[in-house]
């Protein structure tokens, strides 16, 4: 089988399942046979034209499967082993990698803040029947038996992405701390900065569904920002401002309001992707003097990320099938972007089956 089919990004709102040639793993590569991958928010941005990538890209990041093919000097590998791969694949040799930044892989090479993202944005993704992995040594991680690939497919991106915010945003035992936004990846962040010793976690969102799930999910308190003004709120329940805020969303609104609720000294921790101009209130930053921090973090990646994820799960710390809402097979795809894209019916996660 010379070809496979797989969803192609064509141009700015068209898309859709195509056959393309199938591939071949080269020195260092693997080629998975995908049995379950997702439809990442990412994914929406592409097809609307708001994140560019070429035309003919195959698209998807979040990928489970079975090893297919080995190319020469992967080792420690069979042909048949189920393994999950992160959106972020490093390549670990790079200045970056060696530097501990493995989400920054290839700077050295000219790349751009994107880093080692390269699944459905660089190189093509993972909404197909096969996908070849780069670094394979550095980014396949073998799943056990005793997990199913719906157990362990989030963690290649929303999970590793959303925990990162409460890593990086430093929090210790007993604080208090602010989600903005209760997406997929603002309910791991809620779980994340939970795991990390928070003793107070506050959901935020505009979806009354969504803040029941935060709540089912673990945050003790939910505000709608539609019906209460979420920075005084916070600053009330929290004694004068969170420890730190988590920014999920990526725009303006939700990161001066996560700016607002901090206390002095407080962090920011934002991931969200941004598109357009983002601004920083002189006084909701305290004019620079109230000893706020700032921090973002890209998703991390690479197989010792995620086989501490898998590990996870698999003592049972963390359980993410209540974020899987929705399942396609991959000739369905179209209709789970409209679901996922129109917040339809409920949706949090859609996963896809080839």
């Amino acid at each position: 089988m010379k070809t496979m089919r797989a969803n192609v990004f064509k141009a700015v709102g068209k898309f859709g399942v195509a056959e393309v040639p199938r591939p071949r793993a080269g020195v260092g590569e693997a080629v998975l046979k995908i049995t379950t991958t997702t439809i990442c928010g990412t994914d929406l941005h592409i097809v609307r034209g708001e994140y560019p990538v070429k035309p003919n890209l195959v698209i998807g990041h979040e990928p489970v499967g079975v090893i297919e093919e080995l190319g020469p000097g992967v080792t420690g590998y069979n042909v048949g082993d189920r393994v999950l791969v992160g959106a972020i694949t490093p390549c670990g040799q790079c200045h970056a990698c060696l530097s501990g930044h493995l989400s920054q892989c290839g700077q050295d090479s000219g790349y751009q803040a994107i880093g080692g993202w390269r699944l459905g944005n660089t190189i093509n993704g993972a909404q197909a029947e096969y996908l070849l992995v780069p670094h394979a040594q550095a980014n396949l991680a073998k799943i056990p038996d005793d997990l199913t690939d719906e157990q362990v497919v989030l963690l290649a991106d929303i999970a590793s992405t959303g925990f990162s915010g409460a890593e990086s945003a430093g929090i210790r035992l007993g604080d208090t701390v602010a989600v903005f936004a209760q997406g997929p990846i603002g309910l791991c962040a809620a779980i994340g900065a939970k795991l990390m010793g928070a003793a107070l976690v506050i959901g935020v969102d505009g979806d009354d569904a969504r803040l029941k799930i935060a709540r089912q999910l673990g945050a003790d308190v939910v505000l709608n920002p539609k019906t209460t003004n979420v920075a005084e709120e916070i600053r009330r329940i929290s004694g004068g401002g969170v420890d730190v805020a988590i920014e999920a969303l990526g725009v303006q609104e939700t990161f001066e309001n996560a700016l607002r609720c901090l206390r002095p000294g407080g962090t920011l921790s934002s991931l969200g992707v941004y598109s357009g101009k983002l601004q920083i209130p002189y006084e909701a930053f305290a004019a620079g003097i109230g000893d706020h921090r700032i921090v973002t973090t890209l998703c991390p990646g690479g197989k010792e990320r995620m086989r501490r994820l898998i590990e996870m799960i698999r003592h049972h710390r963390v359980d993410l099938t209540p974020l899987i809402t929705h399942r396609v097979s991959l000739d369905h795809i179209q209709e789970g972007y409209k679901i996922f894209g129109e917040r339809l019916e409920g949706v949090l996660k859609v996963v896809v089956k080839p």
